[in-house]
């Protein structure tokens, strides 16, 4: 079924603040770090903290496990230290852990040598909308308060791969917008008109239930199964994923929602113009040197560019000039992300050139 979205309409010539309501994304500022268990401060166990930690942080800034099976990757993998740039210990509840920190340059030129994607820091929040059922058939909506487990794993798996959450209020507007039926259906437009108030460009909705036998009773290790849809964009995706307990299936669950989203929002390097694809663009809100140096920042900052120069500068306005290291395409999907970044729009909301923006401060 279609997914429907609304325009959003604009009482104001060029742009309106008061109007403009960002798209949740975050910036994933630990993209590059992974923390570790270990037993004890020995070189043994620093050298197996190291490889787990190069594997964690390869698989988020890939934003997909296919990087391990790669011989390159699997080689680099054994000689950890030439790409960390700081590591330290520290405890928590009588655990010791060693925190790692890689070097991105380091790190993404082994990714992109090795023919693989790279998945921009900037990523989509995702809504998360959970039912289960119970042993007698009731289903119920998951939530943080009655199923705080859960969505401690969400949480804690979506960490590891890069990915963060919003949470549904289920307050009285959600409820009337949508019954736990509708969820445990997977209704997608009843789906995505709840989800709309949340301004989000990712959703996610699930069923967790347990695979039921007719002949014989559930058991202690029956196996959990969850049917999930992945809307975005206009794009419906669906699947299931299995496991022992609830842990695994939810764990799965934000693995297939981390998989999904690097195929659409990584770079791709077949994509990727050998004589670098240069594009100007040109920001308003230019008030300062420092305005000035805030925008080459975020824009020197992002995957797909490869490095940026100030070319024009009139009064409030600044053109900028990228070299890209992907498809124009791949530079609009990132700079929609950012809530720094507003289309300069005209009273009906469409967009007044295609690459002016507004700086937001």
């Amino acid at each position: 079924m279609p997914i429907k979205i609304k325009s959003i309409c604009f009482v104001m010539v060029f742009w309106c603040l008061s109007s403009w309501q960002p798209l949740h994304s975050a910036v994933i500022e630990d993209l590059y770090d992974a923390k570790i268990a270990v037993l004890d401060q020995s070189s043994k166990a620093q050298s197996a903290a190291f490889n787990l930690a190069m594997k964690q942080v390869l698989v988020k800034v890939r934003g997909n496990k296919d990087i391990l099976t790669s011989d390159q990757i699997r080689k680099a993998i054994t000689k950890p230290t030439g790409y960390i740039r700081s590591y330290s210990y520290d405890s928590q509840d009588s655990q010791l852990f060693i925190d790692v920190n890689f070097e991105p340059k380091r790190l993404e030129a082994l990714i992109r040598n090795a023919g693989f994607p790279i998945w921009d820091k900037r990523r989509p929040d995702t809504l998360v909308w959970l039912v289960t059922e119970s042993d007698n058939g009731t289903k119920e909506i998951v939530t943080a308060e009655n199923y705080p487990d859960w969505f401690a794993a969400l949480h804690q798996q979506g960490q590891l791969r890069g990915v963060t959450f919003t949470e549904p209020l289920w307050d009285l507007d959600d409820r009337q917008a949508l019954n736990v039926y509708d969820v445990w259906g997977g209704f997608t437009l009843n789906l995505n008109q709840a989800s709309e108030r949340y301004g989000v460009k990712s959703v996610l909705s699930a069923r967790i239930y347990q695979q039921k036998s007719e002949d014989e009773p559930l058991q202690a290790n029956t196996t959990w199964l969850a049917d999930w849809t992945m809307l975005g964009d206009g794009k419906l995706l669906a699947g299931q994923v299995s496991g022992n307990d609830t842990t695994i299936v939810v764990e799965r669950l934000v693995d297939d929602l981390a998989d999904n989203l690097a195929l659409k929002y990584a770079v791709d390097l077949a994509s990727i113009n050998p004589n670098e694809n240069k594009i100007q663009l040109t920001f308003n809100n230019i008030k300062s040197l420092k305005d000035y140096a805030s925008v080459l920042d975020f824009l020197e900052g992002l995957s797909v560019v490869s490095h940026g120069m100030l070319i024009k500068q009139v009064g409030e306005t600044a053109t900028f000039e990228l070299a890209l290291l992907g498809a124009e395409e791949d530079l609009k999907t990132v700079l929609k992300l950012d809530r720094h970044v507003q289309s300069v729009v005209d009273e009906f909301g469409q967009p007044v050139a295609e690459w002016e923006f507004f700086w937001v401060k």
